[in-house]
C-alpha cells in the first residue's frame, strides 16, 4: 500500500500504538507530525517515513490528500486537522476521540464533514476491547441485557499532575470519560428516560466533583450511574442478564457472576490482540481499514448527536426534556 493510501497524524503515544498496528498490517502510513526532532524520533523507532511541519506541509510536500487519514494528536488540534485533510479531499478519516474541545467544536465539525459527504469515525477503542466483546456475545446468548451500573470517577490527582491545559481539563468528561459512558450505552442501548444530577467542584473542573443518574435505555435496561472525582474509585460497568452479571472492572478483563451463584469468576479472553497491542486498537484499526465490524465504529454524526444529548447533560446534571 503506497503512502498515499494512509497517512497517520500524530507522532505521540497514542500514533505509537496505531503505528504498531499497522506496521503489523503490513502498511506504510505516511506519518506526519509538527516538530522536525518529533518526526526524527519517530521514524528511528518505527521505520517509518515522518513529515514534519504538520498537515499542511505534507499536503503541499506529497501533492495531495491520502485515500484514509488516522488523527492522532492533541484534542485542541484535532477538528483544525480534520478540516484541513477533507479541504484537501480525503474523504474517510478516523479521529481520536472526542473529535474536538467542545461541543460547538464537534458540532461544527459533523456539519462540514457532511456537507462534504465525507466518512469520519470516531476512535472508541473500547467498544473493540476483547472484554468488551466477550460481554456482547454473552447478553446475545443470554437473551440481552436487562441491568446495568457503570462509575467513570477520575483519579483526580494523576490527572492535574499530567499537565494538560486548562481548557481540555474543564471538559474532562467529554475528553476522557466517555470512553466508558460510550461503552456502557453501547452495551445496553442509549438512555431513553433518565434523570442526571451533579454536585461539588475542583479547580480544575468547576462543573462538578460528582456525578449520578439513573433511567432505562431504549432496549428498556434499568441503568444507574455514580461518579465521584474528589474520592478514590475506577472505572467499572456492570450489566447483568437473567442469567449472568458481567463485571468490567478493570475494562480490559472480564468477569462473570453466575444465577444462583455469589462466586465471580475471572473469564479467559481469546486471542493476544489485547496484549501485543493497545487494547481494542488493531480490531478498531481493522474495522476502519476494512469494515470488518464498522458498525461498532461511531460516525462523527452520531457522535455528535451523544455530545448534546448524553454526555453534555451527564456533565451538568441536566437532562433536556424530550
Amino acid at each position: 500500500m503506497t503512502n498515499r493510501a494512509v497517512w497517520l497524524v500524530g507522532a505521540g503515544a497514542m500514533a505509537r500504538a496505531y503505528a504498531a498496528v499497522l506496521v503489523a498490517m503490513d502498511l506504510s502510513p505516511l506519518v506526519i507530525c509538527r516538530s522536525k526532532a518529533s518526526a526524527d524520533r519517530f521514524a528511528a523507532e518505527t521505520g517509518l517515513r515522518c513529515i514534519h511541519g504538520g498537515v499542511a506541509a505534507a499536503l503541499d510536500q506529497e501533492g495531495g490528500a491520502p485515500e484514509s487519514a488516522i488523527i492522532a494528536i492533541d484534542v485542541g488540534q484535532l477538528a483544525g486537522a480534520t478540516r484541513d485533510l477533507m479541504d484537501a479531499g480525503c474523504r474517510r478519516l478516523l479521529l481520536e476521540k472526542p473529535g474536538g474541545i467542545d461541543a460547538d467544536d464537534i458540532d461544527a465539525l459533523a456539519a462540514k464533514a457532511a456537507s462534504l459527504d465525507a466518512q469520519v469515525y470516531i476512535a472508541y477503542n473500547r467498544r473493540f476491547y476483547g472484554s468488551v466483546m466477550a460481554v456482547r456475545q454473552g447478553l446475545e446468548a443470554d437473551g440481552g441485557p436487562v441491568s446495568m451500573s457503570f462509575d467513570f470517577t477520575e483519579a483526580s490527582d494523576a490527572v492535574l499532575k499530567i499537565g494538560h491545559p486548562p481548557a481540555l481539563l474543564k471538559q474532562w468528561l467529554l475528553a476522557n470519560s466517555t470512553h466508558v459512558i460510550d461503552t456502557a450505552f453501547v452495551l445496553a442501548g442509549e438512555p431513553l428516560d433518565w434523570s442526571a444530577t451533579t454536585s461539588g467542584a475542583l479547580d480544575w473542573h468547576p462543573r462538578a466533583a460528582r456525578f449520578a443518574g439513573h433511567g432505562v435505555t431504549e432496549a428498556g435496561v434499568l441503568f444507574s450511574y455514580l461518579a465521584d472525582w474528589d474520592a478514590p474509585g475506577r472505572w467499572a460497568i456492570e450489566i447483568s442478564s437473567r442469567l449472568r452479571r458481567f463485571i468490567l472492572k478493570p475494562m480490559e478483563q472480564l468477569q462473570v457472576q453466575v444465577r444462583g451463584s455469589f462466586q465471580v469468576q475471572p473469564v479467559p479472553l481469546d486471542g493476544d490482540l489485547d496484549v501485543r497491542f493497545k487494547p481494542g486498537l488493531y480490531l478498531q484499526t481493522q474495522a476502519f481499514l476494512t469494515g470488518e465490524n464498522r458498525e461498532l465504529l461511531p460516525t462523527l454524526a452520531e457522535h455528535s448527536r451523544r455530545v448534546r444529548t448524553i454526555y453534555e447533560p451527564i456533565a451538568t446534571g441536566a437532562v433536556p426534556s424530550a
